[in-house]
């Protein structure tokens, strides 16, 4: 934020909007230290930067990106100057949420004019509604609206070993962040609805990966729950909009925990990729290059993708590890446990060959890429040592959280880890890039076929 107010003080080019900012930026640098922490803290804040930094470069020359582009689509700017004058005008929302928690007065000189439903940062406070609204300020301990029907809801939150967590879909309406939809404008008894589900989803975080559960509750601030048939996927972070995350709910409680697990490492890894690139400038695009096959995807993926979900399987494999250890589970949740037990290090395997094969790490994406090799090499021999191996029957969860054999399609025989990780390979590897993983693969699975038949 200070860096914005230096560029734009300095700026040469008239920016429209600037002004109200500049009057509002001492307004928040006035107010009390714990209060701007609350705000400044949430995701929005990170999102609100990266675009008028962004903005600001395009303003000399730099190119607009893909995020961008869609944000001026979205709210209908003429221009570059007319998305930064729209961007700077949504200061205000935070300036609002700080005079709310602080109850020190604020007007605005330009009116501030919103779009409702609206989340209110560093709080779990929405403003209600539909449609435009027009915000004139904060003044005796109310909104100062233009707006007969405007209401303040509070988002449900879920408590658990002193940590609270809000759950607000509203955080994701952000013009060009690319997944918020209707599920967003859901009534907020959606999210209350499962919140006893996400209590035990924490529960077993902390009971199982207890370093997991204090490092999540000090970099999560808010997740969204939405409808398993709504949208095109399952559970999603965003670099842009870290400490937050959506989740897809009916579920199991222990697989909702382990997708936790999973989004909260995706944040952590986008905070780590904020000191320094993984991967050298050359050849191919790591990030946008949809080129390369992956084992968790029926698409292929970039490179970049492969090395994020290596970084978020490692603890995923650890959290079931740890829940069959704890012996607690029993019929379809305990096959299931075993299921991604089995499945996940040959995953992990076939992330590290294609990372081997195609990528070019900086030395800093290198550290970080040998470390999880090395954890990956272990993962199979923890499997194993619990009694999991390919040829463990293959369980999966379906919609609404009911777990179910994996079986072949017509026919009754439950298919092993194995089968089901090579008809992937067969169906999804379209350049034939991981023949030497398929070929091991197809001999393992004839290897314990022939054990079996011995044995019977």
């Amino acid at each position: 934020m200070i860096a914005v107010e230096r560029s734009l003080r300095s700026e040469t080019h008239r920016v429209p909007g600037a002004d109200g900012f500049l009057e509002l930026y001492q307004w928040l640098s006035c107010v009390d230290a714990g209060v701007f922490t609350k705000v400044w803290s949430d995701p929005a804040a990170y999102y609100w930067v990266r675009r008028t930094v962004q903005f600001l470069a395009a303003i000399h020359g730099a190119p607009l990106g893909t995020l961008e582009h869609a944000y001026c689509t979205e709210v209908g700017a003429s221009g570059i100057l007319d998305a930064l004058r729209i961007h700077l005008g949504e200061f205000k929302r935070f300036v609002l949420a700080a005079a709310m928690i602080s109850g020190v007065e604020a007007v605005f000189t330009e009116p501030y004019a919103a779009t409702i439903p609206l989340a209110l940062p560093g709080t779990n406070l929405n403003l209600a509604g539909s449609g435009r609204v027009t915000i004139r300020g904060f003044r005796q301990g109310m909104i100062d609206v233009v707006h007969d029907d405007l209401q303040v809801e509070t988002c449900p939150t879920v408590e658990v070993g002193g940590f609270r967590l809000t759950l607000n879909p509203r955080l994701f309406n952000l013009p060009g962040l690319g997944f918020a939809g209707e599920w967003t404008l859901l009534p907020l008894e959606f999210q209350a609805r499962h919140s006893e589900l996400v209590a035990e989803a924490l529960a077993a975080i902390a009971r199982l990966q207890p370093a997991t559960f204090s490092h999540f509750g000090e970099a999560i601030r808010a997740v969204a729950l939405k409808p398993t048939c709504e949208g095109n996927f399952g559970s999603i972070s965003s670099s842009e909009l870290p400490g937050a995350f959506v989740c897809s709910v009916p579920c199991d409680s222990y697989e909702l925990a382990a997708t936790f697990i999973h989004e909260f490492h995706h944040n952590r890894l986008y905070f780590i990729e904020e000191t320094g690139p993984f991967f050298e400038l050359v050849g191919e695009d790591a990030f946008e290059g949809e080129n390369h096959y992956s084992p968790w995807r029926d698409t292929p993926r970039p490179l970049h993708g492969l090395l994020h979900a290596l970084y978020v399987y490692l603890p995923v494999f650890r959290f079931w590890a740890a829940a069959i250890r704890e012996g607690g589970l029993t019929g379809a949740r305990l096959s299931y446990a075993k299921d991604q037990l089995g499945r996940i290090p040959f995953q992990l395997q076939v992330g590290v060959n294609q990372l081997r094969r195609h990528a070019k790490f900086t030395a800093f994406g290198s550290t970080l890429f040998d470390q999880m090799a090395s954890e990956t090499g272990e993962a199979e021999l923890e499997a194993r040592a619990l009694g999991v191996t390919l040829a463990t029957p293959a369980m999966s969860l379906r919609a609404g959280g009911i777990f179910r054999p994996t079986t072949q399609h017509g026919d009754t025989r439950q298919l092993t880890i194995g089968e089901t990780l090579l008809r992937h390979l067969e169906r999804s590897d379209i350049r034939g890039e991981c023949a030497e993983e398929k070929m091991m693969l197809a001999q393992r699975i004839r290897n314990l076929t022939v054990q079996r038949s011995d044995a019977g």
